[in-house]
């Protein structure tokens, strides 16, 4: 005979489970993004996914899509963390993003400059763009979704994302022209 309950508990593991399998990895690159510190990104994904096991009633009860819930929690840890520690990243954005393939010593190097152009680009924008970038790219989030988490309308999402990235080409591709670098035919030359 089944104990009260059982069913029930059974239902929330594979429920669990199954976000945990969906979301764990985006959840990690999220939070490795936005505090730069792989190891400290995995384990505030942990943290997630402890809270969504104390909480899931409140979630299923709320309505809340389980999705827009689990990063809600994870850019409140984000932000506490940030709180917490004001330092700012302490790994290069290309360990955060691990690339699953091999690349081979020339194509592993060029990742790593690409990645580390990208990551100083990303610390010359504004809190709130690196946050939608961070949701939208990294997360995988709709604008909607990261609407939800952030406190906006999924057009001024659209817009912040917008203007976000027009600000990354500019670090990365305007300013350095503009600042009088040479061009590989003018340094040889």
């Amino acid at each position: 005979m089944a104990l009260p309950g059982s069913d029930r508990a059974q239902r929330n593991s594979r429920v669990l489970s199954d976000l945990y399998e969906e979301y764990y990895d985006r959840v990690a690159r999220y939070t490795a993004t936005r505090i730069g510190n792989l190891d400290l990104a995995q384990d505030l994904a942990g943290e997630v996914f402890l809270r969504a096991v104390e909480s899931l009633g409140d979630i299923e009860r709320r309505g809340v899509p389980p999705q827009t819930w689990i990063f809600r929690v994870a850019h409140n840890l984000v932000v506490d963390h940030d709180r917490r520690n004001a330092l700012g990243q302490s790994v290069p954005l290309e360990e955060a993003i691990a690339s699953v393939a091999t690349l081979g010593p020339h194509g592993e190097m060029e990742q790593k400059l690409a990645m580390q152009a990208v990551y100083q680009a990303m610390e010359q924008l504004y809190p709130a763009q690196r946050e939608v970038v961070s949701l939208r790219f990294m997360g995988e989030l709709s604008s909607e979704e990261t609407g939800v988490i952030m406190g906006r309308t999924s057009g001024a999402v659209r817009e912040l994302q917008r203007t976000a990235l027009r600000a990354l080409w500019h670090f990365m591709i305007e300013q350095p022209q503009s600042e009088g670098a040479q061009t590989p035919e003018e340094h040889d030359g």
